[in-house]
C-alpha cells in the first residue's frame, strides 16, 4: 500500500513538473507572439504613412517633351 502511494506522489511530482515546462513554453510564445504583434503594428503605420509614389494618371503631369 506503502509503495503504492509512493508512486502516486512521484508520478504527482512529474506531472507539477511536466506543468511548469508547458507554462515557461507557454510565457516564451506569449512574448513571442507580443514582439511580433508590435512589429507587424509598426510595418502597417509605416505602409500608411507612405505615400503612393505613383500617381493617378489625372494627376500626372505630361512629360516635357509634349
Amino acid at each position: 500500500m506503502e509503495s503504492r502511494i509512493e508512486s502516486v506522489e512521484l508520478k504527482i511530482m512529474d506531472l507539477e513538473m511536466i506543468i511548469e515546462q508547458l507554462n515557461q513554453v507557454v510565457i516564451r510564445h506569449e512574448n513571442t507572439i507580443d514582439v511580433l504583434s508590435r512589429k507587424v503594428a509598426d510595418y502597417q503605420q509605416q505602409l500608411q504613412a507612405q505615400a503612393s509614389p505613383i500617381a493617378p494618371a489625372s494627376e500626372e503631369t505630361p512629360p516635357p517633351h509634349y
